[in-house]
């Protein structure tokens, strides 16, 4: 894996259960990268390891258990996870050195195994059509990922995927189910994907990139775009520009993007629904906005929520925000409300942190648990 190189090789990786394909592409500039598609790889996935689960899933109600509405085309849920540091055992080109067995961290195999495991019990519980994904290494770990969870395994889940100019090499990424909400019959295809850059004034502290994959999905287009801005290290006030460019990036695409009915961003935004960044500079607010952010009007209704604690208060940073064209189905309909995927066994029991998102790691002390963000999911219309 490529961390800051001038000319950084990108892959786009197409993976379900049976073949994958994978799409290469240069992210040389600093203008939107948009991959062709090209099959160039097939790889078989042997998902016996997800064949018995040691636990119990708790399933929130599905869409596709619902009578499907009039005049409505499509059903999925949408969801969002922050999985913090999915990193692999092998010492790539980036920095890597905490997550390796000689490293602080004394990542091994059975450390791995067992992060994989916590993935996916909580993507098994929420079953998402698509997830967006951040803090994952690489190709490998989605791969290991989706063969080590049966909800993606049994439905084939392929992935979507490009390598981050972050120097940690830390990336997003979408997993998806190519039969799609109510219709799992039906086929969702990968059409394009964009890769939008961020502007840093660091050229050695280079940043992720949004990733914008575009389906369709019987016959109707949509697209989802994945985030994560930089975060808040040095200071919110000193790293706030950084996150007003990110927004300023996703604002300007869309602009110019006014073919795009359908789209949702999914992401860690590193910022509150109320933050400057998001209300001020991408314009996200409460319906009629032109970008409805649904983790505002969850913020406003319940100002205790949210998926990660700093200080003991809770933040929002997860976000789901839809165009319009989401939130107005039409009389009758579900009007689209995002959710927190809060359960006892994602908290730790106890410590100075009771309470709080239990995580793999509390400083270097190995706590086998899951992240430091809870994900969000959505079900959505179209």
């Amino acid at each position: 894996m490529k961390g800051n190189m001038p000319n950084l090789k990108l892959s786009l990786a197409l993976v379900s259960v049976l073949t994958s394909a994978v799409l290469l592409f240069s992210c040389g500039s600093k203008k939107t990268k948009t991959v062709a598609l090209k099959k160039d790889r097939v790889e078989i996935i042997d998902d016996a390891s997800a064949a018995e689960r040691e636990f119990e899933v708790d399933v929130p109600p599905s869409p596709i258990e619902k009578e499907k509405p009039k005049n409505i085309e499509v059903k999925f849920r949408l969801a969002f996870y922050n999985l913090e540091n999915l990193f692999d055992t092998i010492d790539g080109t980036n920095l890597d050195e905490e997550y390796l067995p000689q490293g602080k961290m004394e990542w091994n195999t059975q450390k791995y195994q067992n992060k994989l495991k916590n993935m996916a019990r909580v993507i098994d519980s929420i079953q998402p059509d698509f997830l967006g994904v951040c803090e994952i290494e690489n190709y490998l770990v989605l791969s290991d990922l989706v063969k080590t969870s049966s909800h993606l395994s049994k439905y084939n889940a392929k992935i979507v995927h490009a390598e981050s100019p972050d120097n940690r090499g830390i990336d997003v990424a979408l997993i998806y189910l190519p039969g799609t909400g109510v219709f799992k019959n039906a086929t969702t295809e990968l059409v394009s994907l964009d890769m939008l850059p961020v502007e840093v004034s660091d050229p050695s502290k280079p940043t992720r990139s949004i990733m914008v994959a575009h389906f369709n999905t019987k016959g109707t287009n949509h697209s989802i775009l994945v985030n994560h801005w930089p975060s808040r290290s040095g200071g919110e006030i000193q790293s706030r520009v950084l996150r007003a460019s990110a927004a300023n990036s996703m604002r300007d695409y869309l602009m110019k993007r006014r073919d795009i009915k359908y789209w949702n961003a999914v992401g860690d935004f590193n910022d509150n629904p109320t933050d400057s960044s998001i209300v001020q500079v991408l314009k996200a607010g409460d319906n009629p906005a032109w970008a409805v952010n649904l983790a505002l009007i969850k913020r406003v209704a319940e100002p205790n929520l949210g998926t990660l604690r700093y200080k003991g208060m809770w933040d929002l940073f997860d976000q789901i925000i839809v165009s319009p064209s989401f939130y107005n189905v039409g009389p009758g309909n579900n009007i689209p409300s995002q959710q927190i995927y809060l359960r006892d066994w994602l908290l730790q029991k106890d410590g100075n942190f009771a309470g709080y998102p239990l995580r793999t790691f509390g400083g270097k002390t190995y706590l086998n648990g899951y992240s430091d963000h809870l994900p969000v999911y959505v079900d959505l219309e179209m």
